[in-house]
């Protein structure tokens, strides 16, 4: 199909604490019924997934990405948290996804960290579906024995509180992560002491609406992905205990590809056939959930 450009907008979005969050709607020329919201991974800025965003949008989805408060072009609060990137900025983002794209039904994408807080929004029950691309545990005892253990153990300890010591930020790009504000960072690495991982100010697990993930979850990993190992994974799954859980551990051949990672599932150069089976998923899948509650509702 070709690219309506039109269709695409960026705008600024009030959070429900009235913090500004940088937004792109994507709006479908003809819509299938389906809006779905797009989570980022830790520090990504939301144009990253706009290649997929716009292929989702040609499909009939109307599509929001969007940046967490510090991140890209969103305002830049000095007491941002990773706990309000999933309470407040997701939750405020399902609910402009439902005044964009009234009618439609709606689920979210969430890359690494975008999935992981999925039930942390007090709206996620109005959810219908969700797919999660590499979302992991990130507690260090997850990760393999050796050195990418050690690495872990490293970033959460040393890099993270000494580097935002050091220059009033996480430079994380200096070591080959993402460049973050020195309070996410640090909420992070607390997150990242804990075995709970998603935790609250004392290392306590943070779950207050993970058992309203009640819809089919697709969960994906890829077998050549050092950031988000087999065992990161598998740990995170019990974090949402009532849903229905797809799972898929794919080689980048699976794909038709040499190499995937962490990343390469939302890049301009992943074969369309991949995100067409996804496409395809949702629409199944959502429409089976939308059928089932209504049936619930009218008896």
């Amino acid at each position: 199909m070709a690219r309506d450009m039109d269709a695409m907008v960026d705008l600024t979005l009030a959070a429900r604490d009235g913090v500004k969050l940088a937004a792109t709607f994507f709006e479908p020329t003809t819509s299938n019924g389906i809006a779905v919201l797009m989570n980022s991974g830790t520090g990504i800025p939301r144009q990253f997934y706009g290649a997929l965003a716009q292929h989702l949008s040609d499909r009939g989805f109307a599509v929001l990405t969007y940046d967490y408060r510090g991140i890209g072009q969103s305002e830049k609060p000095a007491d941002a948290t990773m706990e309000q990137w999933g309470m407040v900025d997701q939750a405020s983002m399902i609910d402009h996804l439902a005044a964009l794209a009234p009618g439609a039904s709606r689920a979210v994408v969430g890359h690494s960290f975008g999935g992981q807080v999925l039930g942390l929004a007090d709206n996620v029950g109005e959810l219908s579906a969700a797919v999660l691309v590499c979302t992991q545990s990130g507690h260090w005892r997850q990760w393999p024995a050796g050195r990418r253990r050690l690495r872990m153990l490293a970033l959460w300890w040393l890099f993270i509180p000494g580097l935002t010591a050091l220059t009033g930020r996480f430079p994380g790009s200096w070591i080959g992560t993402a460049d973050l504000p020195k309070s996410v960072a640090r909420s992070w690495a607390r997150w990242g002491r804990s075995p709970h991982y998603v935790c609250d100010a004392r290392g306590e697990p943070l779950r207050p609406h993970n058992d309203q993930v009640r819809f089919p979850l697709r969960w994906m990993s890829f077998t050549d992905d050092p950031i988000a190992p087999f065992s990161a994974v598998e740990a995170m799954r019990p974090y949402y205990p009532n849903a229905e859980v797809e799972r898929l551990h794919l080689a980048p051949a699976n794909l038709g590809l040499e190499a995937v990672g962490h990343f390469g599932f939302f890049r301009k150069s992943m074969p369309r056939g991949s995100w067409d089976e996804l496409a395809c998923w949702l629409e199944r899948e959502m429409r089976q959930t939308d059928r089932n509650l209504k049936l619930e509702e009218s008896t």
